[in-house]
């Protein structure tokens, strides 16, 4: 048999379609998945409109549907469909409740052993003990999650840590993950990326995306927020990795800097230092108070603001993609994610090292209120067709401020960590938004 392009999951709304050559997900909606059934039972084309579509909509509309299908090559030539559909027998709990059938992305922790002590850090990673180190999720148990969500139809797997390089055999996780076709990012510090270069190469490895954590780009001010000596280290990997990009041409590669009143006023540096070693995109967070990040690191809103100006001014002079993941959230106004606002629990989730799911990383330190379940001794698939039981993912009432914002229905309030950490509410405004206040 034929291996199908499309990997279709029933959701909800309709159906998601996951293009293998493409990676990226093709949402529609009840009608559009309907014909997708339907075609496949049948060839004739016109049969199938009389026989179900007829007095839903007009003929030049489904045959629209239909040559763009084609064109997508959902639909071949001869009206086959290039799609293999996965078993959904709880079609109903997730029309009940109006939850994804599994998310799409799914940040995995292999690790909090980290070579870094860095200020910011949410989970205080660094050097941990051994007897934590054993409690980690072995070699062979991640092995058997990442088959379960390719089983679910989750393609999107980001491996981070701490440092996912101080994980044991990282890169045999890795050779596993591309042989299921995931679709791999990497969280990284880089600094022992050296280490595993050449592994990468010689194993063939394909990576999506390459997070580098930098914060800092000079030797000073990198051992004051990183908390290590390794800066002309991580200089020197950098170039390795422009060395990787040029074999594997797919590659993305993202600087992150988490943004704190160390480091706010270097954006023009930052710029600078991407442009130099060649990234492809530029991302910046405002520091998470939690884990190791203490409160007089937070920036202001009003800095916040201002912040969110430079920013603007700079995507104006460089081919740098920059993103700023602050308040109004920009992920709500793309198709596939519009009406969710934070996505924690709902089209992302986080494994912890030790097993944990919970709605994003940021919640590790209240684990004991948020956690959906462990990995230990529980499917990934019971624990998230639970998820609506949490509070966090039953959320229908808002901060009124947010209700007459004219972001509200893409943003939702915000991040509801953010919300949760200081106002140990999930109600209330993200306190970093200075739209509302």
């Amino acid at each position: 048999m034929n291996k199908k392009r499309f990997i279709g999951r029933l959701e909800y709304f309709g159906s998601l379609l996951f293009d293998s050559e493409r990676k990226e997900y093709i949402p529609f909606d009840q009608d559009a998945t309907s014909i997708l059934f339907n075609i496949s039972n049948f060839k004739d084309i016109d049969e199938i409109y009389y026989r179900y579509f007829s007095t839903k909509f007009n003929y030049l509309n489904y045959k629209s549907f239909i040559q763009l299908a084609q064109y997508l090559d959902i639909i071949k030539e001869d009206y086959t469909l290039n799609v293999d559909f996965l078993v959904n027998e709880n079609i109903e709990l997730l029309n009940e409740y109006r939850i994804l059938s599994a998310p799409l992305k799914v940040y995995f922790a292999l690790t909090y052993s980290c070579p870094l002590k860095c200020k910011h850090c949410f989970s205080n990673s660094g050097d941990i003990e051994k007897s934590l180190i054993k409690q980690e999720l072995s070699t062979d148990k991640i092995k058997t999650i990442l088959k379960e969500l390719k089983e679910l139809g989750v393609y999107y797997i980001s491996f981070g840590g701490g440092e996912p390089f101080d994980k044991n055999n990282f890169i045999e996780i890795l050779k596993y993950a591309n042989e299921l076709n995931l679709v791999i990012f990497i969280s990284t510090s880089l600094v022992n990326f050296d280490k595993y270069y050449e592994e990468i190469i010689n194993n063939n490895i394909k990576i999506k995306e390459f997070k580098v954590s930098i914060d800092a780009v000079s030797s000073r001010d990198y051992i004051n927020i990183k908390g290590k000596s390794y800066f002309d280290k991580f200089k020197n990997n950098l170039k390795l990795l422009q060395n990787y990009k040029e074999i594997n041409k797919e590659l993305t590669i993202r600087f992150h800097f988490v943004l704190n009143k160390l480091n706010y006023n270097d954006l023009p540096a930052f710029l600078n230092f991407a442009e130099q070693y060649q990234a492809d995109k530029l991302s910046f967070s405002p520091i998470f108070i939690t884990g190791r990040a203490s409160k007089d690191l937070a920036l202001s809103n009003e800095i916040l603001k201002k912040i969110d100006n430079i920013i603007n001014t700079m995507k104006e002079r460089t081919r740098i993609e920059i993103e700023f993941f602050n308040v109004p959230l920009e992920v709500g106004k793309t198709g596939l994610y519009t009406g969710f606002g934070c996505g924690c629990g709902k089209t992302v989730c986080y494994i912890s090292p030790y097993g944990d799911v919970l709605p994003s990383g940021m919640f590790i330190n209240y684990k004991e209120q948020f956690s959906y379940g462990n990995l230990k001794n529980s499917s990934f698939k019971d624990i998230w067709l639970n998820t609506h039981l949490k509070e966090i993912n039953n959320i229908d009432e808002y901060d009124n401020r947010c209700k007459e914002c004219e972001y509200f229905d893409n943003c939702r309030g915000g991040c509801r960590f953010r919300s949760f950490n200081e106002f140990k509410s999930l109600l209330y405004k993200d306190p970093t938004c200075y739209i509302k206040n």
